[in-house]
């Protein structure tokens, strides 16, 4: 997996600084539904990575990345690591499950969170990721769905659902 060291550098970076983080994007898609291409690893992050980030930049450059830029950290692999915090960032670091990578435990987004984050980024490669979900085997309820997104964003869940034929369940 070529993106095993820049995601476990990040995960230590992370660890090392006391830093709430779940793995989140096409990663974690692939661990709930199937393999697909991506080109960066991203993270969700509690809401206070940019100053303990900031305040550390030796750890940075200790886990070979670039201390001069947070929001998408930039790993000596060439692979890129994005860090998105928003307004739900603390809720969904705190609801993360834990997975083995590369006999490493990394914490990766519940799938009902990654669900909403999709829906809210709303890019067609988040539906195709979230129909892979659906189908992946993991339970996934409607009413916890609903009661992490927009009526509008919940409808195009619904949508969704039905495409992939689950709404006849």
């Amino acid at each position: 997996m070529p993106y095993a060291r820049p995601l476990l550098d990040a995960v230590r970076l992370f660890e090392t600084l006391g830093v709430g983080y779940t793995l989140i994007g096409g990663l974690a898609s692939m661990v709930y539904g199937r393999s697909r291409f991506t080109e960066d690893v991203d993270f969700m992050v509690a809401s206070d990575f940019e100053e303990r980030v900031a305040a550390h930049p030796d750890v940075m450059r200790g886990f070979r990345f670039d201390p001069t830029h947070t929001r998408r950290l930039y790993h000596d692999s060439g692979i890129p690591v994005d860090v998105w915090h928003d307004e739900h960032a603390d809720e969904i670091v705190a609801r993360s499950r834990q997975i083995d990578i590369a006999a490493h435990p990394v914490n990766i987004s519940e799938p009902h969170d990654l669900i909403a984050m999709k829906l809210r980024a709303g890019r067609p490669r988040d539906e195709n990721d979230i129909s892979e979900i659906l189908v992946g085997g993991e339970r996934i309820l409607d009413a916890t769905i609903q009661s992490r997104v927009t009526p509008e964003q919940f409808q195009q869940f619904t949508r969704i659902k039905s495409r992939v034929g689950l709404d006849r369940r």
